[in-house]
């Protein structure tokens, strides 16, 4: 067995335990080692309290946390028959909101984690990616830093952003506010023509085939170029079963087995603690042995993310192309690129629809700590995947508070039947390094994974 330290360079850290045979990994343990609790610490409190509390569970997708929270709330408004109203104009800041939070995501993730690391299996001379001081790497982090911006406008502040509220949203953005949230979007679109495409923008949006791989250019270009050349169209496949929970304008729910199928039955998903610390005591037990958790669709592991957004919403480019390379690396890291592209689409035609006369928010007529007893439930996309929240109210407070993360999706550890997700992805790699590459292209959370 060899085993290596995954420590993420922005999220955490997880263990990586491979068992090889014949220099190809035959096995494989993922373990998150460390415990945080924010299930435990939300009992008790206020309701709204959530929406200080959930943002905070991670420091990419907070915002996420706090639209998950948010919708869960207004669903205990419409459980006790008392549905709140939101203006479209609350409903569209809040979508662009975590669709920007969702780009910020994507461009660190691919410069940060993915191509430094599938560059080293190449050379171990990063030139311009090269962490803190390569110049597309720093052009990266200022093109994030100058996008999240735009999310600062109507949140405030950011990370652990609480603008949204059971009702609306505490912003009134200007029409100047508004156009200088539509100058970052472009500015975004500037880079990712640049860097990441290296062809025109409203070019790349009309790829519809398999074809269309070969003009791509820049920084897309050298990862297709790696990718082949060291088999990653060959590694990283695990069930190619698809699900996505969440719905907006961009993302359609659905899962995908051997078809896909756009009807869910949310009560199907189950969650299992068969491999997971419960107590201090079973750090001792063998069979024990990370703090996530593992989470199932009636029964069955399925793969949360982008590429699943991809093939539910059937976005012709990423489905053609996992025809051919299935859920392989490659196909799971183009996905999440091209899902980049999209949402800056998305994001300017959303501002664009904002009403700046409607409310932003409509006080609720009950309070909810004088709701006695009732429930609340939400599924949004989030980056990595599609988030679950689900609370329970009695008499006035948080009695029970349980999250599901994308993490817990993909990463989270084998049950009875089948191996996880990530853990199966990473069974066929023939070096470590390939295995780490094939982990990441999931992209490890280990504090939304041990939340």
């Amino acid at each position: 067995m060899k085993t290596v330290e995954i420590v993420e360079r922005i999220e955490g850290e997880a263990k990586l335990s491979c068992t090889w045979k014949n220099n190809i990994v035959s096995d494989a343990r993922i373990d998150f080692l460390n415990f945080r609790g924010f299930e435990y610490i939300l009992e008790g409190k206020s309701p709204l309290d959530a929406l200080v509390y959930t943002p905070r569970i991670c420091g990419i997708c907070g915002q996420a946390h706090l639209k998950a929270t948010v919708d869960a709330l207004e669903n205990v408004y419409e459980n006790i028959n008392e549905p709140l109203l939101v203006t479209n104009k609350a409903k569209l800041l809040r979508e662009i909101g975590l669709n920007i939070e969702i780009i910020d995501s994507h461009i660190k993730w691919f410069y940060m984690f993915i191509l430094p690391d599938i560059i080293k299996l190449d050379t171990n001379d990063l030139g311009i990616y090269t962490p803190l001081k390569g110049s597309r790497w720093l052009e990266a982090c200022k093109t994030a830093s100058e996008t999240i911006k735009a999310l600062a406008i109507i949140g405030g502040q950011w990370p652990h952003t609480s603008y949204m509220m059971p009702g609306g949203v505490v912003c009134d953005p200007t029409l100047l506010e508004l156009s200088s949230m539509q100058n970052y979007m472009d500015s975004a679109i500037r880079f990712f023509e640049k860097a990441v495409s290296g062809v025109d923008f409203d070019k790349y949006l009309s790829f519809d085939s398999k074809e269309d791989l070969e003009f791509l250019g820049a920084d897309l270009g050298y990862f297709r170029d790696l990718s082949f050349k060291y088999s990653l169209e060959k590694y990283g496949k695990s069930y190619d079963r698809f699900v996505t929970l969440g719905s907006s304008s961009l993302f359609e729910m659905g899962k995908i087995r051997q078809r896909l199928v756009h009807k869910l039955d949310l009560s199907k998903i189950k969650e299992s603690s068969e491999h997971t610390f419960l107590l201090e005591n079973d750090i001792k037990n063998s069979k024990r042995h990370t703090w996530s958790k593992s989470v199932s669709y009636d029964n069955v592991f399925f793969e949360t993310g982008p590429l699943s957004r991809a093939l539910t919403s059937n976005r012709k480019f990423i489905k053609e192309i996992h025809k051919t390379y299935k859920d392989s690396s490659f196909t799971r890291i183009l996905s999440r690129v091209d899902e980049m592209a999209h949402l800056l689409q998305n994001t300017k035609e959303l501002i664009k629809k904002v009403d700046i006369s409607e409310e932003s928010f409509i006080k609720p007529k009950i309070a909810l700590k004088d709701i006695d007893h009732a429930e609340g439930f939400s599924v949004i996309e989030a980056c990595r995947g599609s988030l679950l929240h689900n609370l329970q109210i009695n008499k006035g407070k948080i009695s029970k508070y349980d999250v599901i993360t994308p993490t817990v999706w993909n990463l989270g550890p084998a049950n009875k039947t089948q191996k996880g997700i990530a853990q199966n992805a990473i069974i066929g790699s023939p070096s470590i390094e390939i295995a780490r590459i094939v982990l990441r292209s999931f992209d490890v959370c280990s504090v939304c994974t041990t939340h």
